[in-house]
């Protein structure tokens, strides 16, 4: 598996590696997540478009509208032990 991450910001721009038939460990058919469209959620980096590549072809294509983080849980329902 390979982490590809852009230099100045160590952001992940993609992940690369190969998927395998089940009747068939040594063919290998390559796979990669592409992310793109990084905007600022609470102070997390997170991607709104990403891409998911399949033995060249890309069979997955999501743009998110929308991202919200740390809700619904207050801080009250964890304690220290």
């Amino acid at each position: 598996m390979d982490f590809y991450l852009e230099a100045v910001s160590l952001l992940p721009l993609a992940v690369a590696f190969n998927q395998h038939p089940d009747n068939d460990l040594l063919t290998d058919i390559p796979v990669e997540i592409d992310f793109a469209n990084y905007r600022s959620i609470n102070g997390v980096q997170v991607p709104f478009h990403f891409q998911r590549m399949f033995n060249g072809g890309v069979v997955l294509d999501v743009t998110v509208t929308n991202a919200v983080l740390n809700t619904g849980l207050s801080d009250g329902v964890f304690s220290l032990q």
